[in-house]
């Protein structure tokens, strides 16, 4: 997962446009088409591959958030059905969008203390409708950190729609040791092994 650049700097003592281009792997990702405005005020339309389309960091949350890992699941269960190793790989989905959870909380620090500083060096230099526009996007940058505290949150309980991912390859997974139980082929079992026995052991009373 990468995220590029979501924010671009319009020329000097203008405001800041936000481009926001939220790089998903691996996610059922789709490709829209989104107004974006150009230095020169215009706007035009550019593609933009998200999972959702608010065009924000959020989106790369979502993607994650919306993926289904029952597949994943079903397929391990039927290379390993032992519980332990549905365990580890629940944990490895998890750390990993707990990583992707502080990687966006990240960004959106970063950008809010540049907004910060771009507000105080306007109001200085008295362009009130900059500070405007940088104060509406101060706020949704405001309303996206409590979206995404509340989505961490429900992640972290394995509640709501962002238990998602982990209850998708638990059902995947217990899917997968129904089928091999079904079939009568237990995975990963092996046979005991026949032990050897001398002639004398062989003689029968």
């Amino acid at each position: 997962m990468g995220i590029f650049s979501f924010f671009t700097r319009k020329k000097e003592n203008g405001p800041a446009m936000i481009a926001t281009l939220p790089v998903v792997d691996n996610l059922d990702a789709e490709t829209t088409e989104v107004l974006q405005q150009t230095n020169d005020g215009a706007e035009e339309k550019k593609p933009l591959t998200v999972s959702y389309a608010t065009g924000w960091p959020i989106d790369v949350i979502y993607g994650y958030l919306h993926k289904n890992y029952e597949e994943q699941g079903f397929k391990d269960a039927m290379t390993n059905s032992d519980l332990a190793f549905r365990d580890l790989n629940i944990d490895i989905i998890r750390n990993k969008i707990l990583m992707v959870f502080r990687e966006i909380n990240l960004n959106y620090d970063v950008t809010k203390n540049d907004i910060e500083i771009r507000m105080e060096t306007c109001r200085t230099a008295g362009l009130l409708s900059t500070v405007t526009d940088l104060e509406k996007t101060m706020s949704i940058v405001d309303a996206h950190k409590e979206e995404l505290r509340q989505l961490e949150e429900d992640f972290r309980n394995d509640t709501n729609e962002a238990s998602i991912p982990l209850k998708s390859y638990e059902c995947g997974f217990l899917r997968g040791v129904a089928t091999i139980a079904l079939s009568g082929t237990p995975k990963n079992t092996t046979m005991p092994k026949m032990t050897s026995t001398s002639p004398e052991e062989r003689v029968t009373a």
